[in-house]
C-alpha cells in the first residue's frame, strides 16, 4: 500500500479570476446590458469593467475577448486596480484572438499589485515561482504570496504554506506552513484542507492529532479532492483517527479511483479481493488493478502478478501472470522478481531458463527477500543456473541463519554436516539443526532426530530422537513417520507399541514410502487392522 502524501498543484488562477465575477457581486441580478452599456459609454469605470466581464465570460452577450480587452484597457490605463488585474488574466491565460503573453500579463499585474490588489499580488507570486515571463525567483514569489496571504487571500496562503513547508525560497518552517494551511483551509480551500490534514497526521509543524487529521481530510474528501478521498480510505482501513471500517475504506478508495487517482484504483482493486471489505468481486478488483497497472503503478502490477500466480479469483493463466510479474519485477518489486524467477525455473509461461531465474532471485535477494536469498544459496550450492560456489552458498545461508531464519539455519547445518566448502563440523551442524527445529522446521527436526539416534554431533539419546521424530512426523514428514514407526516397533526410546508402529508406517506408506509398506506388512494382522481404524 502506498504512504499518505502531501500533494501540491500551483493554482495559477482560480476560476473566479479566469472568469471573474461581475463588478456588482456574483449573487446580484444582472442589470440589462443596454443600461450598463449606456453608463459605460459615459465613462462609468465600474460599468466599463462590468461590460468587459460580460464580454470575457459570454454572460448575457456573445463572448468576445477582444472587446473585453477594449473595455478593460481604459480603466486600467487610468489606474483601476481591478481592470489592470482582469486585463492581466486575459494575457496570462490567452484566449481566442489573444496570444498568451506573460510579459504583458506582468505589465498589468504589477500596478494592480502595487495598489494592494491581493489577486494581482498572488499572480505575481506565481510568475516568480514558475519563472513565467521573468527569471525564476522563489524568494520573490514568497514576498508576493505573503502580501496577498496577509490580506486573507486563500490560494496565496496555501502556496506560501507549501513553499515554507518545502524550504523553497526561504528557510523551511513547518510551524508557519501549518498556520497558513489552517487559514486557507478555514476559508474552504480544499487543497489546503488536505495538506492541513496531512500535517496533523504526520505531526508537521504541530502535534500529531489523528482526529483532527480525519476531520479535515473528510471535509476535503467531501469537497471532491481525490488525494483526500484516497487518504480517508487509508485512515478507515487502518483505523487512524476513526473507527476501523474496511467497507468504508473501499468506498473512499473507489471515489478516488473514479477521479483517476491511481493509488485509489490500486487499493480499490486490492480490497475487492478481500472478504473483509464486505464483498469479494474479483472482476471489479481485476478491472481497477488493470487501470492502475496500465497507468504505471508498480504496486498494482505486483498485485496482478500475485493474483495470477495464485489464480486467486481468476483462471490459471501463466502467460498473463508472467506479463504482470515482469512489469512489476522491472520496477524492482522483489516478490514479483521471485515469482518470475520461479516461472523461469519451472518453464511455465516462458521457456525454462535457470540462468535467468538466478539473476531474478539475486536481484530480489539483494533487496532482502528471504525466499530469494534461500534460492540464491541453493543455486550456488547445486550449480543450477550459476557456477557451483560453496563459499557464496555459505555466505547467503549464513546471512539467513544470523537473522534466525529456520531454513537458513537448516541449509547451513547441512553444509557443516557434509563439509561442503567448509570444514566438516557435526557439532555445529547439530547446533544449527536444533535452532531450526525449535522453530518448527520439519526437515531440521528429522535431521536432529537422526543425530540423536546415531550420536552425530550429540550424545546418543533415543528418547530425544523419538521426541524430534514425532514433531516432524506430525507435520507430515514421511521419513520421520517411518523412523517413528521403527522406534515403536522396537521399543527404542519409547515403550514398544506395535499398533502405534502400524499407524506411523501406514502414514508413511500413504505418502508412497515402499519401505514403510514392507514393514507394515510384516506386523501381526491385528495391529495392522488397528492402524486402519
Amino acid at each position: 500500500m502506498k504512504r499518505i502524501v502531501i500533494g501540491f498543484v500551483v493554482a495559477l488562477l482560480s476560476q473566479a479570476f479566469a472568469s471573474p465575477a461581475r463588478a456588482d457581486g456574483a449573487s446580484a441580478p444582472l442589470q440589462p446590458f443596454e443600461q450598463v452599456l449606456e453608463r459605460a459609454e459615459k465613462g462609468d469605470v465600474e460599468a466599463e469593467i462590468d461590460i468587459g466581464i460580460r464580454y470575457q465570460t459570454g454572460e448575457g452577450v456573445a463572448r468576445d475577448v477582444l472587446k473585453a480587452i477594449g473595455w478593460y484597457r481604459g480603466p486600467a490605463e487610468k489606474g483601476n486596480a481591478k481592470a489592470q488585474f482582469l486585463l492581466g488574466t486575459i494575457y496570462f491565460n490567452g484566449a481566442e484572438g489573444v496570444r498568451q503573453n506573460y510579459a504583458e500579463a506582468l505589465r498589468w499585474y504589477r500596478p494592480s499589485a502595487e495598489q494592494k490588489m491581493p489577486a494581482a499580488q498572488f499572480s505575481l507570486g506565481v510568475h516568480y515561482e514558475r519563472g513565467l515571463g521573468v527569471a525564476k525567483d522563489e524568494a520573490q514569489a514568497i514576498v508576493y504570496y505573503r502580501l496577498a496571504a496577509e490580506q486573507g487571500y486563500a490560494t496565496a496562503q496555501y502556496n506560501l504554506g507549501y513553499l515554507l513547508q518545502e524550504g523553497r525560497g526561504t528557510k523551511r518552517d513547518l510551524a508557519e506552513a501549518f498556520e497558513w494551511y489552517r487559514k486557507a483551509a478555514e476559508q474552504g480551500l480544499v487543497a489546503a484542507m488536505h495538506n492541513l490534514a496531512v500535517a496533523y497526521l504526520q505531526g508537521n509543524g504541530t502535534l500529531r492529532n489523528d482526529a483532527a487529521a480525519y476531520r479535515w481530510e473528510s471535509r476535503a474528501a467531501i469537497g471532491g479532492e481525490p488525494r483526500s478521498q484516497f487518504n480517508l480510505g487509508v485512515m478507515y482501513e487502518r483505523g487512524t483517527g476513526v473507527e476501523r471500517s474496511v467497507p468504508e475504506a473501499l468506498n473512499w478508495y473507489v471515489r478516488a479511483a473514479e477521479q483517476g487517482n491511481i493509488e485509489g484504483q490500486t487499493n480499490a482493486g486490492r480490497l475487492y479481493f478481500n472478504s473483509e471489505a464486505g464483498r469479494v468481486d474479483t472482476k471489479e478488483g481485476d478491472r481497477w488493478l488493470r487501470l492502475a497497472a496500465r497507468g504505471g503503478n508498480g504496486q498494482a502490477q505486483n498485485l496482478l502478478c500475485t493474483i495470477y500466480v495464485r489464480a486467486f479469483g481468476v483462471g490459471r493463466d501463466d502467460r498473463e501472470a508472467v506479463k504482470w510479474c515482469r512489469l512489476a519485477a522491472d520496477r524492482g518489486m522483489a516478490s514479483a522478481q521471485v515469482d518470475l524467477a520461479i516461472f523461469y525455473m519451472l518453464g511455465r509461461g516462458v521457456e525454462k531458463d535457470e540462468a535467468q531465474a538466478f539473476e531474478l532471485f539475486l536481484k530480489a535477494a539483494k533487496q532482502g527477500n528471504p525466499q530469494a536469498q534461500m534460492n540464491v544459496g541453493a543455486m550456488y550450492l547445486t550449480g543450477a543456473g550459476v557456477n557451483e560456489n560453496y563459499a557464496e552458498a555459505h555466505r547467503w545461508f549464513l546471512m539467513l541463519a544470523d537473522r534466525g531464519d529456520p531454513k537458513g539455519q537448516f541449509n547451513l547445518a547441512v553444509m557443516y554436516a557434509n563439509g561442503q566448502g567448509i570444514e566438516k563440523n557435526v557439532k555445529e551442524a547439530a547446533r544449527l539443526y536444533k535452532l531450526s527445529a525449535d522453530q518448527g522446521y520439519a526437515l531440521a527436526q528429522f535431521n536432529l532426530a537422526m543425530a540423536y539416534l546415531n550420536g552425530i554431533g550429540v550424545e546418543i539419546d533415543a528418547p530425544a530422537a523419538v521426541r524430534w521424530f514425532r514433531k516432524a512426523a506430525e507435520q507430515g514428514n514421511a521419513d520421520a513417520q517411518f523412523f517413528l514407526g521403527i522406534a515403536y516397533a522396537r521399543g527404542d526410546g519409547v515403550e514398544q507399541d506395535l499398533s502405534a508402529a502400524a499407524e506411523w508406517y501406514a502414514k508413511a506408506t500413504a505418502q508412497g514410502m515402499r519401505k514403510a509398506q514392507e514393514l507394515l506388512a510384516k506386523l501381526p494382522e491385528e495391529h495392522r487392522r488397528a492402524s486402519q481404524r
